[in-house]
């Protein structure tokens, strides 16, 4: 496939943003104190490759972008081509803001221990840095105030499916700890936050699907739903609807685990979380490949015709 560096970068630019997001969330509202310090440290160490990572990715997307939309390889696109592209259009606009939120997302993590609002600021600038990423694709094909209301749409399904991944990403990361470590003093309170977190969890499964629905009505219409599953863009869609569910089979897993966990402990039946953590990296490790998988179709069908 002659565009797989385009599709690559496409995966690996959502990747980051919405995971930069969702991780640096969950670390603003407290499940930090799960970790130990060598987690943290070696945890904040791949945050901030990430942050500093992410507007690389976003300028060579937009480059990549301009190249692909002008028909031409990239080597042979001329600056000014580009130029004009980020200063005259909607995806360029965007693009601009999303590389000044990201730059500054970047200082205010670097500055997290010295600035007392340090966090909540990156956790807003990169919030606002996924949300304009409904400013390219399927979500900018449409003008005036439908057009604004489809951005937003999917600017509120991009920011759940980000807390969604965070969510993942931070108890799998914890619970890896907790299962290598000898001391699991730790693993009650996390097997515990687990169990709380599912209504949470619901909460954000109810949105992204919601907008979800939205979007493809307003992509699509969904009572052309039977013609679209004739595609690729319909078949991968479907799949991509799939694996979601699958998702989903996981997380109530992850929730089952918890429960079941918290209701021997206060039964005085378990005292030996070794079992509980096993089964939930492995199910979290599932999980969090199953959304992998997901962002991949995500940047490819973003390209496609519904109708094609």
């Amino acid at each position: 496939m002659d565009d797989w560096p385009y599709l690559l970068l496409r995966f690996l630019h959502y990747a980051v943003l919405l995971g930069l997001f969702g991780l640096t969330a969950y670390r603003l509202i407290g499940l930090s104190w799960l970790s130990s310090d060598v987690q943290s440290l070696r945890f904040d160490r791949y945050l901030i490759g990430l942050a500093t990572l992410a507007p690389l990715l976003s300028a060579a997307l937009m480059v990549q972008s301009i190249a692909a939309m002008m028909g031409q390889p990239l080597w042979l696109t001329e600056w000014a081509t580009i130029e004009a592209m980020i200063a005259s259009t909607s995806m360029g606009w965007a693009f601009a803001a999303r590389m000044a939120l990201l730059s500054g997302a970047l200082i205010a993590l670097l500055l997290r221990h010295r600035l007392a609002a340090g966090l909540p600021i990156t956790v807003a600038l990169y919030g606002l840095a996924v949300a304009s990423l409904a400013w390219n694709g399927h979500a900018a094909a449409l003008e005036g105030g439908i057009g604004l209301f489809h951005r937003v749409n999917d600017a509120v399904h991009l920011l759940a499916a980000g807390l969604w991944l965070g969510a993942i990403g931070w108890f799998l990361h914890l619970t890896i700890g907790a299962h290598r470590s000898p001391d699991k003093t730790i693993a009650g309170p996390l097997l515990n936050a687990m169990h709380k977190f599912a209504p949470l969890g619901m909460a954000l499964v109810a949105m992204v699907a919601i907008t979800g629905l939205v979007n493809a009505q307003m992509i699509f219409g969904l009572h052309n739903s039977g013609t679209v599953l004739t595609t690729g863009y319909g078949q991968l869609l479907a799949t991509k609807m799939a694996i979601v569910a699958l998702m989903l089979l996981c997380g109530g897993r992850n929730a089952l685990i918890g429960k079941r966990r918290a209701g021997a402990v206060s039964a005085g039946l378990d005292t030996d979380p070794t079992a509980s953590l096993a089964a939930l990296r492995i199910s979290l490790s599932i999980e969090i490949a199953l959304a992998i998988a997901v962002i991949g179709l995500v940047a490819i069908v973003g390209l496609m015709s519904p109708m094609s």
